[in-house]
């Protein structure tokens, strides 16, 4: 199990992202875990409320892996993910009366905007039903570390706090947020990869 593991995790984004088509669970953990940091630095430039963008970027992965399939490999997946967080936000703000699209929204996007367009439409329940399940399954991992992973586990990679935040909140060494959230990771993808492998 740990073989393989390694070789997710030395794969590049478009290898991964034809893993997590596949469905395999631990593809997206990589994934998420890749570009959770950027995803929220993006979405708070458009949202600037903590709690709102926490929710925002889970809700911006639960798009993206919903329609991983749609991705196309000839342009960068954080483009395409950030172009979804994007339209994900603007969609928060409309849904809150702002008027999102007097904001300046520019998104990094190397140039090339004319791909995949994607439209920011309500999910259908069986899309919500993936979406859930997709998030719960990197939850109920997290829950099932032991006490002394999984509090930094639970700040690290589901409320987008950074290790240097999560030390002073534990009052913990900087080395020990580090090495505990590594662990953390190992676990979780081991776990992932176990489910993956028993469907």
């Amino acid at each position: 199990m740990a073989k393989t593991g390694s070789k997710l995790t030395d794969m590049d984004d478009v290898d991964l992202v034809a893993e997590a088509a596949k469905g395999k669970q631990a593809a997206f953990l990589l994934l998420y875990d890749r570009y959770k940091h950027g995803v929220f630095v993006h979405v708070n430039g458009i949202v600037p409320q903590k709690e709102e963008t926490e929710d925002i970027v889970i809700e911006s992965f639960q798009k993206a892996f919903a329609q991983i399939k749609t991705y196309n490999p000839e342009y960068r997946f954080s483009t395409w993910l950030y172009k979804i967080a994007r339209n994900t936000a603007i969609d928060h703000l409309d849904k809150l009366g702002r008027e999102g699209s007097k904001m300046q929204l520019d998104s990094i996007d190397d140039g090339k905007s004319n791909f995949n367009d994607i439209v920011a439409t309500s999910p259908d329940p069986e899309e919500n039903v993936i979406r859930s399940q997709e998030y719960g399954k990197l939850v109920d991992a997290i829950n099932g570390l032991s006490d002394l992973y999984r509090k930094a586990a639970q700040m690290v990679l589901l409320e987008s706090y950074g290790y240097q935040e999560v030390a002073e909140a534990l009052d913990l060494p900087l080395g020990t947020v580090k090495t505990r959230v590594k662990r953390a990771k190992e676990y979780i993808l081991r776990m992932m990869e176990e489910s993956d492998n028993e469907i």
